[in-house]
């Protein structure tokens, strides 16, 4: 295990740059075996325009250089730590319990935030709501082409994933009171995340702008397998109905006929 960041350059650590009015934003990004994205990954949560950030990183215990980019960018990262764990939920849950900030929110290691995203979620907070999610860019594998828009749309929470999880920030009362990731999940377990959260009765708000881009073919991306697990979650929170099967299944056919006619 190796860990660093400034909590441990700063022994106590200092917090007046976190200081002032405002909520504090913890970012959280999980990282394995990341070194040719994480660098654009941390450029966009340290050059944000809203400056009351944690940033943390949960590495799985990479084997190429992004230990190397975690040392280069230590300055800036409040706390890094690299070690085997047991999977994207285990990261997750790690950095949860890492953080003290008021919202949190989770970055993948091959996405980045647009330069403004949290001070457009700082300016949207209001009484009575504890999620907050916003638009993202989707991008081709390498990032030099634009795929789509993706329009996060929270009321569809009880039918599918149709929230950019990248480019939504919960509050630490929804952790507390909902709990954290579940490992029985290899993917959807922000839908389940989310998916209790909704029926705890937590209130979603849309922030009408792109707020991260995301590049596509990451293990999401598995369409047949995501749509798996949502099925599963969907019956276990849900109950099974019919509706759930005929979903998947007009999902995943909708899915095929639209990829076969793009590559046509």
């Amino acid at each position: 295990m190796e860990h660093g960041g400034l909590r441990l350059i700063n022994n106590p650590p200092d917090y007046s740059r976190k200081s002032g009015d405002g909520p504090l934003f913890t970012v959280i990004t999980a990282v394995l075996n990341g070194e040719k994205t994480l660098e654009k990954t941390i450029e966009s949560v340290i050059g944000q325009t809203w400056k009351k950030i944690e940033f943390i990183v949960i590495d799985g215990g990479s084997t190429d250089n992004t230990l190397g980019i975690l040392k280069q960018y230590e300055g800036f990262i409040d706390y890094w730590i690299s070690e085997p764990d047991r999977g994207i939920a285990d990261a997750f849950n790690k950095g949860v319990n890492y953080s003290t900030g008021d919202y949190i929110s989770f970055l993948g290691s091959d996405d980045w935030y647009e330069s403004d995203a949290l001070t457009r979620i700082a300016q949207s907070l209001r009484p009575g709501t504890d999620i907050y999610t916003g638009h993202a860019n989707l991008w081709s594998s390498d990032g030099c082409r634009f795929v789509k828009f993706h329009k996060s749309r929270p009321e569809r929470i009880f039918q599918t994933m149709r929230i950019a999880h990248a480019a939504a920030f919960v509050s630490r009362n929804v952790f507390e009171q909902t709990g954290t990731f579940s490992a029985d999940y290899k993917i959807a377990m922000d839908y389940d995340f989310l998916l209790r959260a909704g029926l705890n009765g937590f209130k979603f708000f849309v922030v009408e702008s792109v707020i991260v881009n995301i590049l596509t073919g990451g293990i999401s991306q598995n369409i047949v397998t995501a749509s798996l697990e949502e099925l599963r979650i969907k019956n276990h929170h849900l109950g099974r109905k019919p509706g759930h099967y005929l979903w998947l299944l007009a999902y995943i056919f909708a899915w095929y006929i639209l990829t076969a006619f793009k590559r046509n």
